[in-house]
Protein backbone atom coordinates (compact mmCIF):
# COMPACT_ATOMS: atom_id res chain seq x y z
CA UNK A 1 0.00 0.00 0.00
CA UNK A 2 2.90 2.45 1.28
CA UNK A 3 4.40 1.20 -2.30
CA UNK A 4 1.34 1.99 -4.14
CA UNK A 5 1.12 6.17 -2.29
CA UNK A 6 4.44 6.50 -3.36
CA UNK A 7 4.17 5.79 -7.09
CA UNK A 8 1.28 8.05 -7.34
CA UNK A 9 2.88 11.12 -6.24
CA UNK A 10 5.79 10.45 -8.37
CA UNK A 11 3.64 10.19 -11.25
CA UNK A 12 2.04 12.92 -10.24
CA UNK A 13 5.42 15.08 -10.04
CA UNK A 14 6.14 13.60 -13.51
CA UNK A 15 2.95 15.13 -14.58
CA UNK A 16 3.30 17.98 -13.61
CA UNK A 17 6.90 18.21 -14.69
CA UNK A 18 5.76 17.23 -18.50
CA UNK A 19 3.40 19.77 -18.61
CA UNK A 20 6.21 22.26 -17.48
CA UNK A 21 8.61 21.49 -19.99
CA UNK A 22 6.02 21.64 -22.89
CA UNK A 23 5.00 25.26 -21.80
CA UNK A 24 8.85 25.76 -22.34
CA UNK A 25 9.06 27.45 -18.82
CA UNK A 26 9.96 26.34 -15.24
CA UNK A 27 7.80 27.14 -12.05
CA UNK A 28 10.01 29.01 -9.94
CA UNK A 29 7.92 32.14 -10.09
CA UNK A 30 10.23 33.55 -12.69
CA UNK A 31 9.51 32.75 -16.20
CA UNK A 32 12.30 31.45 -17.23
CA UNK A 33 12.69 29.79 -21.30
CA UNK A 34 14.84 27.00 -21.40
CA UNK A 35 17.43 27.41 -23.75
CA UNK A 36 18.39 23.52 -23.69
CA UNK A 37 17.01 20.34 -24.99
CA UNK A 38 14.81 18.42 -22.83
CA UNK A 39 14.28 14.88 -22.47
CA UNK A 40 11.58 12.84 -20.71
CA UNK A 41 13.88 10.02 -18.76
CA UNK A 42 17.66 9.82 -18.26
CA UNK A 43 19.55 7.20 -16.86
CA UNK A 44 23.17 7.54 -15.67
CA UNK A 45 25.84 5.59 -14.23
CA UNK A 46 28.09 9.11 -13.59
CA UNK A 47 26.55 12.00 -15.46
CA UNK A 48 27.49 12.56 -18.50
CA UNK A 49 27.76 8.96 -18.87
CA UNK A 50 24.58 7.45 -19.83
CA UNK A 51 21.22 7.61 -21.78
CA UNK A 52 21.11 10.67 -22.88
CA UNK A 53 24.68 10.61 -23.61
CA UNK A 54 26.49 14.19 -22.66
CA UNK A 55 25.16 16.73 -19.86
CA UNK A 56 23.54 19.25 -22.46
CA UNK A 57 20.21 17.83 -21.54
CA UNK A 58 17.61 19.10 -19.07
CA UNK A 59 15.08 16.46 -17.63
CA UNK A 60 11.51 16.48 -17.27
CA UNK A 61 10.16 13.28 -15.61
CA UNK A 62 12.33 10.74 -14.39
CA UNK A 63 16.36 10.42 -13.93
CA UNK A 64 17.94 7.70 -12.20
CA UNK A 65 21.44 7.29 -11.89
CA UNK A 66 24.89 6.78 -9.59
CA UNK A 67 25.61 10.60 -9.78
CA UNK A 68 23.19 13.13 -11.16
CA UNK A 69 24.01 16.29 -12.44
CA UNK A 70 21.56 18.56 -14.47
CA UNK A 71 21.25 22.12 -14.79
CA UNK A 72 16.90 22.53 -15.17
CA UNK A 73 15.04 19.74 -13.68
CA UNK A 74 11.27 18.68 -13.19
CA UNK A 75 9.89 15.61 -11.87
CA UNK A 76 11.60 12.55 -9.98
CA UNK A 77 15.33 12.42 -9.22
CA UNK A 78 17.14 9.08 -7.89
CA UNK A 79 20.20 8.80 -6.98
CA UNK A 80 23.12 8.28 -4.85
CA UNK A 81 24.40 11.96 -5.45
CA UNK A 82 22.31 14.41 -7.32
CA UNK A 83 23.07 17.86 -7.79
CA UNK A 84 21.00 20.42 -10.00
CA UNK A 85 20.88 24.08 -10.12
CA UNK A 86 16.82 24.32 -10.59
CA UNK A 87 14.69 21.70 -9.20
CA UNK A 88 10.72 21.35 -9.33
CA UNK A 89 9.79 17.60 -7.85
CA UNK A 90 11.13 15.01 -5.78
CA UNK A 91 14.61 14.38 -4.80
CA UNK A 92 15.63 10.94 -3.67
CA UNK A 93 19.24 10.58 -2.77
CA UNK A 94 22.03 10.01 -0.65
CA UNK A 95 23.28 13.75 -0.90
CA UNK A 96 21.24 16.24 -2.42
CA UNK A 97 21.70 19.51 -3.74
CA UNK A 98 20.11 22.47 -5.81
CA UNK A 99 20.83 26.11 -6.31
CA UNK A 100 16.78 26.99 -5.98
CA UNK A 101 13.91 24.73 -5.10
CA UNK A 102 9.95 24.20 -5.55
CA UNK A 103 9.39 20.32 -3.55
CA UNK A 104 11.08 17.91 -1.69
CA UNK A 105 14.67 16.28 -0.91
CA UNK A 106 15.03 12.98 0.72
CA UNK A 107 18.32 11.46 1.95
CA UNK A 108 21.00 12.14 4.80
CA UNK A 109 22.38 15.07 3.18
CA UNK A 110 19.94 17.85 1.86
CA UNK A 111 20.75 21.33 0.85
CA UNK A 112 19.00 24.11 -0.96
CA UNK A 113 21.57 26.91 -1.72
CA UNK A 114 18.73 29.89 -1.87
CA UNK A 115 16.78 28.81 1.16
CA UNK A 116 16.11 30.21 4.83
CA UNK A 117 17.31 26.57 5.70
CA UNK A 118 19.85 25.36 3.68
CA UNK A 119 20.82 22.62 4.91
CA UNK A 120 18.60 19.72 7.04
CA UNK A 121 19.35 15.62 7.49
CA UNK A 122 16.83 13.27 6.24
CA UNK A 123 14.01 15.59 4.86
CA UNK A 124 14.45 19.07 3.42
CA UNK A 125 11.64 20.95 1.28
CA UNK A 126 10.79 24.70 0.23
CA UNK A 127 7.52 25.58 -1.71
Amino acid sequence: MKLRSILAVAAAFVAVSASAAEANLTTYGENRVRTRPVTPISANLVTPIGIPWGDEWDVAGLQTGIYNRVEDFSGLQIGVFNVTDYFCGLQLGVVNVTRRMLGVQLGLVNIIQESDVSFLPLFNCYF
